[in-house]
């Protein structure tokens, strides 16, 4: 949302308002819920106990969410996810009141979602919750802005008690309501204290409204991220453009459709990229019709149709052919385990060629189906390297096999009889070392830290994970 004040360069726009003049106490009764242990779904869902956060205070939980990297592994970051969005036991109250009225536990959760991409699930959490705090409702503005759902994100803003505190979000949400004389008065008592870029914006977006030609703003914008509100303004003063190079929450603005096909590809493969998007939404938009153009993304998509069709169709051999054509170029846009979801399970039962079959096979272990493919494989005519793969698919010691390279020697450590362990955390902080251990391994590709988070995930009962982590990292192209 547009802020009172000059945000600093580069900031991350899902950001509260300044503090508003108030006593800072929030009041709630005494048997009510607090709304750090909202969640979708039960802890039991995901293995994982309901007192996970235990005696770790809530600043270091919130230090390190807002500390997870957006771009780890996915099965990493499938795990952050189940942190971040299941329902555990509040952790220890805060030893001074927030006077937001919004927890920094909570506040880091939602921001992690939204650095994730995650918007749904954010937008969820946040409706769950139903909490008046002006700083959760200007990150539900935020977030309903990116979805383009601007009727749910502007119902909080107009809720008069207790005040919101963005002038930005009030006078938009204003005007949409159909309040033209609220939202021009307050933008005038406004100007003053509000960025005069916003401002300029602001005047436009209303002239415009108000049947006035609207036209580019004269001062430049600020440098930095823009708002969410901000990108609205622009794209309804004829400013639009693609997001591309902005944070991959912006992306979800390109798939509503004011943009060419191109454009809602690129978000689409953003999104996907990172689990923000189910991988059949970006099926969809690859076969919504047939590339007027060559090369570049038209080639994949081009390929993946034909794939899609050779395998709906039962063709093996046109299906070798676009598989082995094709998966280069996935890999190169590093959609490798989406693409796998879609069509590793429909390509094992068609009798691809052996290149095309060493292929799906390598994409079967990037599924849930990883322990599956790996009892399928034919110890007779298996290569060292499948071999020492469908070992740590089982969970099993890797050295009947081979591997080259330093991560996987890591793996073969983790996975062999005498794992190196980092020291351990004390008792019931489970919670914090799972994130400790999720920040260690998602950052650059270092074998020891690699080695020492599989093992650490496997001692603390997270196998699942370990294994698909230890599968991508050998498994995936990662450019950085």
């Amino acid at each position: 949302a547009g802020t009172t004040g000059t945000p600093a360069a580069g900031a991350f726009p899902v950001t509260p308002p300044a503090a508003t003049a108030d006593s800072g106490i929030a009041v709630r009764p005494l048997d009510a819920p607090r709304p750090e242990a909202v969640g979708l779904f039960p802890a039991a869902r995901v293995g994982l106990p309901a007192d996970l956060w235990g005696q770790t205070p809530p600043l270091r939980l919130a230090e390190l969410f807002a500390q997870l990297p957006a771009d780890m592994l996915p099965a990493l970051r499938d795990l952050a996810l189940r942190l971040l969005l299941a329902e555990f036991n509040a952790p220890l109250p805060d030893a001074a009141p927030d006077s937001t009225g919004a927890p920094p536990f909570l506040l880091a959760r939602l921001d992690t979602l939204v650095a994730f991409g995650a918007l749904d699930q954010a937008a969820a959490l946040l409706d769950a919750m139903g909490s008046t705090a002006p700083a959760l409702r200007l990150r539900r503005f935020d977030v309903g802005l990116l979805l383009g759902d601007e009727h749910t994100a502007c119902a909080g803003v107009l809720i008069a008690e207790p005040p919101v505190g963005d002038d930005a979000a009030r006078i938009f949400c204003l005007a949409r309501a159909g309040d033209w004389p609220g939202a021009e008065i307050l933008l005038t008592q406004a100007e003053g204290r509000m960025d005069p870029y916003m401002a300029e914006l602001l005047t436009l977006f209303l002239q415009d409204e108000e049947g006035l030609p609207g036209a580019a703003t004269l001062i430049p914008p600020p440098p930095g991220t823009p708002s969410p509100l901000a990108l609205r303004l622009r794209e309804a003063t004829g400013e639009s453009a693609p997001t591309t190079g902005l944070p991959v929450a912006f992306a979800h603005s390109d798939l509503r459709g004011t943009l060419g096909w191109r454009a809602q590809i690129d978000a689409a493969e953003r999104l996907v990229r990172v689990g923000a998007l189910p991988a059949n939404r970006l099926l969809g938009l690859y076969t919504e019709r047939r590339p007027a153009a060559s090369g570049g993304i038209w080639e994949r998509v081009r390929l993946l149709q034909r794939l899609d069709v050779a395998v709906r169709d039962g063709d093996a051999a046109a299906a070798s052919e676009a598989l082995i054509a094709g998966w280069p170029l996935i890999r190169a846009a590093e959609l490798e385990v989406p693409i796998a979801d879609l069509f590793a399970a429909p390509l094992a039962q068609l009798p691809l060629t052996p290149p095309a079959a060493a292929i799906a096979w390598r994409m079967a272990l990037l599924t849930d189906a990883y322990e599956t493919a790996a009892l399928a494989l034919n110890p007779a005519t298996a290569t060292p390297e499948e071999t020492f793969l469908a070992a740590v698919a089982r969970g099993l010691d890797p050295s009947g096999g081979a591997m080259p390279g330093e991560l996987a020697a890591a793996v073969a450590l983790a996975f062999g009889p005498a794992p190196t362990l980092p020291e351990r955390l004390g008792e019931g902080r489970l919670g914090e070392e799972i994130l400790t251990v999720l920040n260690r391994l998602g950052g650059p590709g270092d074998p020891r830290a690699l080695a020492e988070g599989l093992a650490s995930l496997r001692a603390l009962g997270l196998e699942d994970i370990a294994r698909r982590t230890a599968l991508q990292s050998l498994l995936l192209t990662r450019n950085g």
